[in-house]
Parts: C-alpha cells; sequence; structure tokens
C-alpha cells in the first residue's frame, strides 16, 4: 500500500488543477440547468379567442405572455377578415419573444360530416395568410378546438357521433398538411380515453395517432387526490408516453356552472401555480407530458389582476 501511495504525485500541476476545477464548474452548471429544465413544464401555452381588438390588445397580451412564461398562444383567427396585418404583426413580435402562435379554430360541428366545408374555410384562410406574409410571420401550426359531444345528436347515436369526428379529424390533419407540413394539434376532454373509437382501440389513442399534439381539457382546481387533476390526466399521459405524442394539461380559470372544483375562478392566482407546481412533479416522469395550457388569456389576466373573488 505504501509503495501504490508513493506513485501518486503529492501535487497536481497548476494547469490540471485548473482543468479540473474548469470541469467541476460545468458539471454543476450543467446539473443545475437540467434540474432547472425538470422543475418546471416545457410548456406553458393559452388560448387567446377574442380577436377583435387585436391591435390594440397586442402589447398587452405578449407582456402578459413574456410574464407568466407562456411559450405557446393559440391565437383564434377571424376567417371573414381578409386583413392579415394584425396577424402578421402579433405572430412576427411573439416570435421575437419566443413564443410560438398556432391558429385557432373550431366549432362543435366541425364533428360532422355535413360541416366540413368549414374546415376548409379555415384550411383556405390559412393557405392565403401563409401565401401572403413573411417565413417570420408564419404561423407554427394549427389548433382546433372541436366539441361533437356537445351537440344533441352526441347522445342520440353516439357511435355515428364519433365516426363523424374521427373522418373529420383525419380529414383536417390531412388538409393541414399540405400547407407547409404545419403541426396540428386539438383539444380533447380528459375522458376521451373512455369512448371507444370503430379501429377497436380507444378514441383517446386514435386521436393521438392523428394529431402532432393534444391538449387535454383537464378543467380540475386541485392536483392530487380522487378526481384531480393527476388522476384524469394520467391515462391520455400514459397514452401519450406509448404513442411518442406529447400531451398538454388544460386547466380553466373563467367562471364555470360545472362545479367550483372545475376552475380556479375566484381563488389567488398562487393556487393556480401551486397546483400546476404539484401537477407537474406527479407528471414529469412521462415523456407524453408535456406541460400546461390556461383557459384563457382573458380570465388568466383577470385572475391574477384582480387576485382571490369574494
Amino acid at each position: 500500500m505504501s509503495a501504490l501511495k508513493s506513485n501518486i504525485p503529492s501535487k497536481l500541476p497548476p494547469l490540471k488543477m485548473i482543468l479540473i476545477a474548469m470541469l467541476i464548474c460545468v458539471a454543476i452548471a450543467t446539473v443545475l440547468m437540467l434540474k432547472e429544465r425538470f422543475d418546471k413544464p416545457s410548456i406553458m401555452a393559452t388560448w387567446v379567442w377574442d380577436t377583435t381588438a387585436l391591435i390594440e390588445d397586442k402589447n398587452e397580451i405578449l407582456a402578459f405572455a413574456e410574464d407568466q412564461g407562456v411559450n405557446v398562444i393559440f391565437l383564434h383567427i377571424d376567417r371573414e377578415s381578409q386583413d392579415f396585418e394584425p396577424y402578421r404583426t402579433f405572430v412576427e413580435e411573439a416570435h421575437g419573444l419566443g413564443i410560438e402562435v398556432e391558429a385557432l379554430g373550431g366549432d362543435p360541428t366541425w364533428g360532422l360530416t355535413d360541416y366540413r366545408r368549414e374546415i376548409d374555410s379555415f384550411i383556405g384562410w390559412m393557405e392565403d395568410y401563409r401565401n401572403a406574409v413573411s417565413e417570420q410571420a408564419a404561423f407554427d401550426g394549427i389548433h382546433v378546438d372541436i366539441e361533437p359531444y356537445l351537440l344533441e345528436g352526441w347522445e342520440q347515436d353516439r357511435d355515428d357521433a364519433v365516426s363523424q369526428w374521427m373522418d373529420n379529424a383525419a380529414y383536417l390533419v390531412d388538409r393541414a398538411k399540405r400547407v407547409g407540413s404545419l403541426r396540428v394539434s386539438a383539444d380533447l376532454p380528459f375522458w376521451i380515453h373512455k369512448i371507444p373509437a370503430r379501429s377497436g382501440e380507444s378514441l383517446g389513442a386514435w386521436m393521438l395517432e392523428r394529431f402532432d399534439r393534444v391538449v387535454l381539457m383537464n378543467y380540475r382546481n386541485f392536483a392530487i387526490g380522487d378526481n384531480g387533476i393527476v388522476e384524469h390526466a394520467l391515462p391520455m399521459i400514459k397514452e401519450g408516453t406509448r404513442a411518442g405524442k406529447p400531451v398538454i394539461i388544460g386547466l380553466e380559470t373563467a367562471p364555470s356552472d360545472e362545479g367550483e372544483h372545475v376552475t380556479f375562478f375566484g381563488q389567488d392566482a398562487s393556487s393556480l401555480q401551486r397546483q400546476i407546481q404539484l401537477s407537474h412533479k406527479a407528471m414529469r416522469r412521462y415523456s407524453g407530458y408535456e406541460g400546461f395550457s390556461i383557459h384563457d388569456y382573458k380570465s388568466w389576466k383577470g385572475a391574477a389582476e384582480s387576485g382571490p373573488q369574494e
């Protein structure tokens, strides 16, 4: 043992000591960087539905988004308007802040094959817009909110309603991919994995195969426990992990008539952040989990500014 010790230099050359110190610093910095990335959702998104005053509200929307760490905005488009300038300016400035923007559209009737012309109109607007603007102003994708289960026909003949929804979803994705291979995402209810698809798999699994990513409308205001955010999210998060597709968790901040447990409306803004963090810690080990989207910008901003409601 003494002979072995004698072969080890008592002092390292100064250059080697410096190199070792630098490597240690790099290792520590890397660990801290990975820890920070792991400790917060990779996606923080929001929906912006009211774009009638987009020119006036642009700076306010983007300032709020930047302050809240939002990096994806689902921006509703008015297909009746051929004035692309407000959208061009918004998207360009958002991109300058590192925020992606997806064109938002949809209606429950978009799940019915008789209304496929509405999908064509939406994609047509996107084509016209893309041809009129620069690359910097191009939308990063298309985001659709199609909820045919809100229609009367869902209860009358669910199998037919599901079949039409599947047909229109496939049609929409195919049409969108012809417009510069745009990313296509969709809002889905948290219970969609319980609905059978005609292919034999769950409708949730089928939708994940078609869309590039989905937002799960998982409207609960507590993370842990029965009927909470994590419990409802995990089936689709696990399905997304198997399919290699990302799932974003949607949370509600607007008033709701479905019960106090579905929305953060009336709660302190810190409550939303606390439940997001608890949910994130429970789901971050799944590769199918990507982050959160808050519904919607207007109500979220109001909650952040006003604090708890009486």
